[in-house]
């Protein structure tokens, strides 16, 4: 409110003219309402300006004649906590012709002779208009509002659940309203008695059963988006002031509200609602009533905060759900709940031809359609005469397998109807749709009928902001299966957000068509080494399926809202993250992706890190708590991290080898090995032995030219790539050592096309692997290897073993023939396939699923 005032409303004036648009008295109506709501919770300034005087100059300037209805109730409750009318110490110092409009503010009785044309909620609207005006002493005609009540009572009661058909003619249509009826009477409850309380429990219910995971009670029909979002923060607001649903399912309601509210925050820069920004609302709450829409909201968000007081909160496990809620049985009209571990959505099977109300599959974030139109997306749609067709209305058949749902519709309805009239013309035909939720994907078999062929049929999918969807469209001969870019355009947003990209299948016309997709949401995957050749060969293979980005710095620098698009982080090296060695800073990065919910792989590529800073430990540590998966390279690296580090009862552990590295030296084989070999000062046809990688306090060059030094073998040569600062080579002329550097990888492929043989001097000592392992499989070279575990599961016979001193590497040199090299090296040529990146990124995709995503 109080950005709202700075931004907008200057000392709570509210403008003629907003964007453009004229701005009505409803607006006027709502800035009371709210204003009331902080007043009544303790709030007596806003905006260093007293509410009581920001009330009276939004009050006293009402043209009572045009305010009416759902604005007259609001004017008349908000007076009504100041007192009655008559004598209201909040209206004292006013005119008696302010006081006057006011009063007739509150007047809706001109609304009682439209009533049988009005929607069927507005008996409930004017039933609340008068029991506010008798509240406040002002004269009512009882057996109007008695009339009125009957009315009420007899529109919750019609249906034995209390749920609201809100469609005129009584044909199905389900929606938020079957909730929203019941915190709208709330007012009205003891005049309603039992038919409130026993709606209003089932509201709860209903809520329970089909709300979405950013807040939305509801995710189909009108009044989505924020609205959605709002009426969960107020279930949450009346549960706790009214105890209605028990104290335990009260905290699990302050819990929702609390994530809906996260989520809704974003949703006002400035104090104004973004509903209608690279959004949509429905056309009756277009851009004229963006004022309208912000104070509804905030109304409902402050009359909440009233009741929830100081609740708390309690986050039940998410329940999985598979099933029919039936609005009216006998007539198939219901919603299919499906919530598993990696794929959640609802499916509303209500009347209305138009996008909010078609049986398709919806989830903000990931399945979502545009709002109030006729651009038909999750279902078929049939094109004829420059209409659009659609299976719609409620189905005739409907059959509910473990995991899936059948339903057949009868006739092609005209899209775009909220009120499916009897005048609309029908294309007769037929759709019978099975669904199936397998892991994280939907797959649909469509059979679709035609009295005869329309002219053209098709099918699309639309892909949210941020949200990359695997899209299969099982396509006939003659269809054409294709993805259009949508960015941008206003027609194809939803609720929660753009449409950027859109599946589509443009079908071949038929009295008789069937055609299957699917849908799986992509893994959206951080990394914080994106694009480091480990990332880049592990990802480079799952792409399609996962979607890899870069952590973000404002992340890293604490502005974590960017996770709200992410499943997951990978991390390879805590160190590598570019945060410093502060512990605060690393918890208060996990603590980021525990609120966001974005869950945690860990590679442990180290134990420790290679620096040894003692800072590092504890910041491991904390890694390993929070982890819900940890990769290791091998069962002994896993062992040894295991027996370091405590890690949380909720880590599961494994194995997976680090791929090797061919796939980058190619151009080994073409390297002139003669010209490399001049250029580094070595002699042409020696054996030659190679140290590469950076250097390690456990990786012992000094050890490994030593014993080439002592060994009696002038035939043989060692190339040191690894030597660090300060250490100084034996004087041996078969030793060639160059200072450990970063070099490009054309060169550096260039050096290895000299080495026949590698060497791993590699001590036991804080590291769980090397990457220089990856080398010497991808080039398919032997090794001589210490005892260090690793080395020794890794290559296998790969591996010439030669104990750990310098003694026995030198015996081991001086041993050393051609048959055992070939046997190591024919070793190494076939560990290529079990260590290919295609089947270890297929090893770390099945982690990434297990892992799944909360984001459902």
């Amino acid at each position: 409110m109080e950005q709202l005032e700075a931004t907008h409303l200057p000392g709570f004036t509210v403008p003629r003219v907003f964007g453009g648009h004229q701005v009505g008295a409803d607006v006027r109506a709502d800035l009371a309402y709210t204003l009331g709501f902080l007043r009544e919770g303790g709030v007596t300034t806003v905006a260093g300006m007293s509410v009581d005087d920001a009330l009276r100059a939004v009050l006293g300037s009402l043209p009572g004649d045009q305010v009416h209805t759902f604005f007259s109730y609001r004017v008349a409750e908000t007076v009504r906590r100041y007192g009655e009318f008559e004598g209201n110490p909040l209206l004292a110092p006013l005119t008696d012709r302010q006081r006057e409009e006011i009063a007739r503010a509150c007047d809706s009785r001109g609304h009682l002779e439209f009533l049988a044309t009005l929607p069927r909620n507005y008996a409930a609207v004017l039933a609340r208009c008068e029991t506010a005006r008798a509240s406040l002493g002002l004269p009512v005609d009882e057996a109007v509002l008695d009339d009125l009540m009957s009315r009420v009572t007899a529109m919750l009661t019609e249906n034995p659940d209390g749920y609201l058909d809100d469609s005129s003619g009584r044909l199905g249509r389900f929606d938020i309203y079957s909730i929203d009826i019941y915190l709208f009477a709330e007012p009205l409850a003891d005049r309603l008695g039992p038919v409130w309380t026993k709606g209003m429990r089932n509201a709860f219910r209903l809520a329970e059963e089909v709300a979405a995971r950013n807040g939305a009670a509801v995710s189909w029909g009108r009044s989505g988006g924020a609205l959605a979002q709002c009426i969960t923060i107020e279930l949450a607001g009346l549960a706790a002031r009214t105890g209605l649903v028990g104290s335990r399912a009260t905290r699990s309601w302050v819990s929702r509200a609390e994530d809906a509210f996260r989520h809704l925050s974003a949703w006002f820069p400035g104090g104004l609602i973004a509903a209608h920004q690279y959004r949509s609302a429905e056309s009756y709450r277009g851009t004229p009533r963006r004022l309208q829409m912000t104070l509804d909201c905030l109304g409902k968000l402050a009359e909440a905060a009233n009741g929830l007081g100081g609740a708390t909160g309690h986050r039940p496990p998410a329940a999985e759900r598979d099933a029919l809620t039936w609005f009216d049985e006998p007539r198939r009209a219901g919603v299919w709940t499906y919530r598993g571990r990696d794929l959640a959505f609802v499916l509303p099977l209500v009347s209305g031809s138009e996008t909010d109300y078609l049986a398709v599959p919806r989830n903000p974030g990931l399945f979502e359609v545009p709002v109030n139109s006729d651009l038909v997306t999750g279902i078929p749609f049939a094109l004829h005469d420059g209409e659009r067709y659609v299976p719609a209305g409620l189905p005739t058949e409907v059959s509910k397998p473990p995991g899936g749902l059948g339903i057949t519709h009868v006739g092609w309805i005209p899209a775009g109807h909220k009120e499916m009239e009897p005048h609309l013309r029908v294309l007769g035909g037929s759709r019978h749709a099975e669904y199936r939720a397998e892991g994280r994907t939907l797959h649909v078999e469509e059979t679709l009928g035609f009295d005869t062929a329309p002219q053209a049929l098709a099918f699309q999918v639309t892909e949210p902001v941020g949200r990359p969807l695997d899209v299969r469209l099982r396509a006939g001969e003659g269809d054409l299966a294709t993805c259009v870019d949508t960015s941008g355009l206003s027609e194809y947003r939803s609720y929660w957000g753009e449409l950027p990209r859109t599946h589509q299948i443009d079908l071949t016309p038929g009295t008789r068509v069937r055609f299957g997709w699917s849908v799986t949401p992509l893994l959206r995957v951080l990394s914080s080494c994106h694009g480091h050749a480990y990332d880049a060969s592990l990802y480079g293979p799952l792409a399609g399926r996962v979607a890899a980005g870069r952590l973000p710095r404002e992340v890293l620098a604490g502005d974590h809202r960017a996770l709200d698009s992410w499943d997951q982080l990978h991390v390879h090296w805590p160190e590598g993250m570019n945060l410093p060695c502060e512990l605060d800073r690393h918890l208060a990065l996990i603590e980021g992706l525990r609120e966001h919910e974005v869950r945690i792989v860990w590679t442990q590529h180290n134990l420790v890190p290679h620096d040894r800073s003692p800072g590092w430990v504890p910041i491991y540590q904390a890694w390993a708590a929070a982890a819900d998966a940890v990769i290791h390279h091998t069962p002994w690296g896993m062992g040894r991290a295991r027996a370091r580090y405590r890690y949380g009862a909720h880590t599961r552990h494994h194995v997976i080898p680090h791929g090797h590295f061919g796939g980058l030296m190619k151009d080994v084989a073409s390297v002139d090995r003669r010209a490399a070999e001049r250029s580094l000062g070595l002699r042409p046809g020696a054996l030659r032995f190679g140290v590469i990688g950076a250097p390690r306090a456990e990786k012992r060059a000094d050890l490994a030219m030593r014993a080439v030094a002592a060994s009696s073998r002038q035939d043989i040569e060692l190339l040191v790539l690894s030597l660090a600062p300060g250490q100084v080579p034996p004087d041996d002329p078969r030793i060639v050592a160059l200072p450990y550097e970063m070099v490009p990888r054309a060169e550096y492929n260039r050096r290895l096309a000299t080495i026949d043989v590698l060497i791993m001097p590699f001590d036991t000592g804080e590291m769980l692997a090397t990457g220089t392992v990856a080398d010497a499989i991808g080039l398919g070279l032997p090794s001589l290897v210490s005892s260090w575990p690793f080395l020794t599961e890794t290559l296998g016979k790969a591996g010439i073993p030669y104990g750990d001193t310098e003694r026995e590497l030198t015996a081991c040199l001086d041993r050393l023939d051609e048959e055992t090299l070939r046997s190591a090296r024919e070793a190494a040529e076939a560990l290529k396939p079990h260590y290919d990146w295609e089947r270890v990124a297929e090893l770390h995709f099945a982690v990434l699923e297990e892992v799944g995503t909360a984001k459902l």
